[in-house]
């Protein structure tokens, strides 16, 4: 059966906030919670997430093909739900073994450690951008509270994007602020989506 664009949208922006509460559960239960004896929960949460970007990626691309408007958001929405399957991919492949190889295979954990959080950090500017971009488009409308949701998308997604890109060359040393904003720049982004794709919405008048 035939989607319209605005059904489309809030499939992506229902996704994007089902990956914001499987952060939120994963840094709750398993902070503080090793590779190995967190597994099953671990891998479990990687695995739902690993659908949801896949799922965020081909329907974004999809409203792409779609939208007579704001191209270059859903192309960052869709490329952020490619890089973060190739991320989530890596953890559920690598994190495992590399764990278990040991001491002796240190180095080979750090590596796999570091190329997964360089497509994190990735991941989480192209969503930065996206909320950017929804943020002007909602700062324009008529209403003050949408004008006000804009602006609030707006700082949270440039938050992601300065904080993200300044960690690429750093390593993990800002992990937290690097996902905390992107993590707030997406669940306003979801929004944002879905306040955009109402004002879309065909009127039945």
């Amino acid at each position: 059966m035939e989607q319209t664009q605005p059904k489309l949208s809030k499939i992506v922006a229902v996704s994007l906030l089902l990956t914001v509460v499987s952060q939120i559960v994963y840094m709750a239960a398993l902070s503080d919670v090793g590779i190995v004896e967190g597994w099953p929960l671990r891998s479990t949460i990687w695995t739902i997430e690993l659908l949801l970007f896949s799922i965020i990626a081909t329907t974004g691309f999809a409203v792409l093909a779609r939208t007579s408007q704001l191209h270059l958001a859903w192309s960052a929405i869709a490329i952020f739900g490619l890089v973060n399957i190739v991320q989530a991919g890596i953890g559920l492949s690598m994190f495992l073994p590399a764990t278990k190889a040991g001491e002796d295979f240190t180095a080979l954990w750090d590596t796999v450690l570091a190329g997964a959080f360089v497509f994190f950090f990735l991941a989480k500017t192209f969503i930065g951008f996206a909320a950017m971009a929804f943020g002007l488009r909602l700062f324009r409308g008529q209403k003050s509270l949408i004008k006000g949701t804009g602006i609030v998308t707006g700082i949270a997604g440039f938050a992601a994007i300065v904080l993200n890109i300044a960690a690429l060359p750093q390593g993990l040393t800002l992990v937290v602020p690097g996902g905390a904003s992107g993590t707030f720049a997406t669940l306003f982004l979801a929004v944002a989506i879905l306040l955009n794709a109402r004002s879309e919405q065909p009127s039945s008048n």
